[in-house]
């Protein structure tokens, strides 16, 4: 039996239904994501290669503007899976540049935590 260590230091939240895209150059792909914690998320649709760095765009939630926020692709999906999941961790390392976005994205976690508490 293997037993594997979680990676992740923040909790996934579960997002629900919520679309976007991920480009590569000028490749898009439309996605959904799966769940997300403050430092990445978890795509559905898009199958770039490891290593990559991608723009991800989440469609906007009722008030909440689109976010847009530059990822890397840190894994994918193996072989045949048709879902190509991707996981994409967070580059916005420039908090002033990326205020509004990354807090955007901050705000939709909350959201999606206080939800899904019991």
């Amino acid at each position: 039996m293997i037993v594997r260590k979680e990676k992740r230091a923040f909790e996934r939240i579960n997002l629900g239904n919520l679309s976007g895209s991920v480009e590569l150059m000028e490749i898009v792909k439309s996605i959904s994501v799966l769940n997300a914690s403050e430092e990445g998320v978890c795509v559905d649709g898009a199958d770039f290669p490891v290593g990559s760095v991608v723009r991800l765009a989440i469609n906007s939630q009722e008030e909440e503007p689109d976010i847009s926020l530059y990822c890397k692709v840190v894994w994918a999906s193996q072989g045949k899976d048709p879902e190509k999941k991707s996981g994409l961790l967070l580059l916005n390392t420039n908090k002033i540049l990326f205020r509004k976005d990354l807090l955007s994205f901050a705000r939709l976690i909350d959201s999606a935590r206080r939800q899904a508490a019991p």
